[in-house]
């Protein structure tokens, strides 16, 4: 019995962008703005700590 992928995937799924694909202006604009409303939250309720650099 053979152990190899017989469908290997094109890479890991979630945050990494899929090749191909563009989004419509608004929904990224709408996702930066939600990136950084949680951020700022998490300065404001966690402190400097809470953010990862």
């Amino acid at each position: 019995m053979s152990t190899t992928n017989r469908t290997p995937r094109p890479g890991p799924a979630g945050a990494t962008a899929v090749s191909g694909r563009h989004r419509n202006p608004l929904s990224t604009a709408v996702r930066n703005v939600g990136i950084a409303l949680d951020t700022a939250a998490r300065v404001i309720f966690l402190g400097r700590d809470g953010v990862r650099y």
